[in-house]
């Protein structure tokens, strides 16, 4: 496999020297003659998530992290991570890892990339749902502009599976421009990215393309009710489609303020920012959402006063439902989706190829238990997965039965039964839009898998909730939970 070279510092670096900040509704004018209409409040769901810092240091060229399997993507210096690396690997160097998420930190993290060095922006990546196609930036020998590339897991020139890189950039990264940060949809037919080529209102606008058979379209300007004359980068887009990113040109709260434009089915709607629980009088950079759950985000603050000093936060929900509608953070910012969002497939696909896992190295004895979930346990409770069998009692057939989902994940496990707090538990398979889920339980009472889900929140899975089943199908039937 070709070495992917270094990365040099991302647009935003240099964005952020050339941005000015504000506080409160307060207009702004500067030295440029920009002038910043007043922010108005936005949503009044914002009560319902809760933002905590959380402990992981942001290492350059990355300004935030991706969500990647079960798992998020960082970058970290080799010399503080596992002795054991691989080859390919220099320690005491900048690489990009996987690891899996705990309360506050990471927890059963390794290499990303098993076969060639990675170190590139860890923000300015998005993959496909199945984890086999990456997008991500760099800048391309001889020049010195970032541009868009294209990865695929697959072997490479020795056998091995890993990230191969194309040599090329996407063919629409033309000229002495600026391309970054491409955000792709959940179907994989939309990218959007952030750019300073021709077609501009000013600054970095953010662009589209659409992939036509396997050729992405001409790149189009999302417009003024989107861009503005300053700069906008770090787009994301979520499961519903509905689009978010960074801007110090609408109304906000100070420096680059975090927006979102809830897709209708159709297009995107009017921005709006996502209120003082979220943004700062700092730069609020690099929102990302897990798409697996909708559940977890994470965004960075860039201190104003320090360009380096980046410190990440992670955003959770504080309850499941509101109004028997499953509380997701896209429900938050901007409700239930469009009633035609075209850019996603609707419909569950077949198994997909097996995404790459978020820890491919073998690990040390002591941590393979860590290694092997999806979040750290408490020191209170204890938490083991080991192999068995798991079948619907007979007595279970056709009733509805309730289970408490703990994980989903784009890799099938083998592991069939949990032992918590030393009760045994079986777990129940099934595939849904693309993702095994695993759950365990097996009641007829809505009150004793709650009392359940209290145990398994505890035993670390906070994102633990009740499943209703019947003759081992998943029910999205509301009434069952009232």
């Amino acid at each position: 496999m070709k070495r992917i070279p270094g990365i040099a510092l991302m647009c935003i670096v240099t964005v952020g020297l050339l941005t000015s900040g504000r506080i409160g509704s307060e207009s702004y004018n500067g030295d440029d003659g920009f002038t910043l209409p007043e922010v108005t409040d936005t949503t009044g769901l914002t009560g319902f998530i809760k933002v905590a810092p959380f402990r992981l240091d942001i290492l350059p060229p990355s300004s935030g992290v991706q969500f990647y399997g079960n798992g998020i993507l960082f970058l970290s210096n080799t010399k503080f991570e596992s002795k054991m690396l691989p080859k390919h690997v220099s320690f005491g160097s900048t690489e990009a890892y996987a690891g899996m998420i705990s309360d506050t930190a990471i927890t059963g993290h390794s290499i990303f990339s098993p076969t060639a060095s990675f170190s590139f922006p860890c923000e300015a990546t998005t993959f496909s749902a199945d984890y086999q196609t990456m997008y991500y930036t760099k800048i391309p020998k001889k020049e010195n502009k970032e541009k868009i590339f294209r990865a695929q897991y697959k072997p490479d020139r020795n056998g091995e599976d890993g990230w191969v890189s194309d040599e090329q950039p996407l063919e629409f990264c033309k000229g002495n421009y600026l391309f970054t940060h491409p955000a792709l949809s959940a179907d994989g037919k939309t990218l959007v990215f952030a750019s300073d080529m021709q077609g501009t209102l000013g600054g970095l606008d953010l662009f589209t393309v659409t992939l036509e058979g396997d050729k992405w379209s001409v790149p189009r300007n999302l417009g003024a009710a989107i861009n503005t004359i300053r700069f906008e980068c770090y787009p994301f887009i979520d499961r519903n489609n509905n689009l978010y990113y960074s801007s110090d040109g609408l109304a906000g709260y100070g420096g680059n303020d975090i927006f979102t434009c809830k897709f209708n089915g159709e297009t995107w709607e009017k921005p709006v920012n996502l209120s003082r629980k979220i943004n700062t009088v700092n730069d609020d950079i690099a929102f990302t959402i897990d798409r697996q759950d909708g559940r977890t985000a994470f965004f960075t603050i860039r201190k104003k006063s320090n360009g380096n000093d980046l410190q990440l936060r992670r955003i959770t929900l504080s309850q499941e439902k509101i109004d028997n509608t499953p509380l997701t953070i896209a429900y938050i910012f901007n409700g239930k989706p469009g009633q035609k969002p075209e850019l996603v497939a609707e419909k569950p696909a077949e198994p997909a190829k097996a995404a790459p896992a978020v820890v491919k190295q073998e690990p040390k004895a002591e941590e393979k238990k860590a290694a092997d979930q999806p979040a750290a346990p408490t020191q209170q409770a204890k938490v083991v997965i080991i192999k068995n069998t798991s079948e619907l009692p007979e007595e279970l057939k056709n009733k509805v039965i309730y289970r408490i989902q703990f994980m989903s994940t784009g890799k099938q496990r083998m592991e069939k039964k949990i032992v918590i707090n030393g009760v045994s538990y079986k777990t129940y398979e099934y595939f849904y839009l693309n993702l095994y889920r695993y759950t365990i339980g097996e009641y007829t009472s809505l009150q004793q898998a709650k009392d359940l889900q209290v145990v398994v929140r505890k035993a670390g899975y906070p994102d633990a909730f009740v499943a209703a089943f019947k003759n081992d199908m998943r029910s999205l039937d509301l009434t069952l939970f009232k």
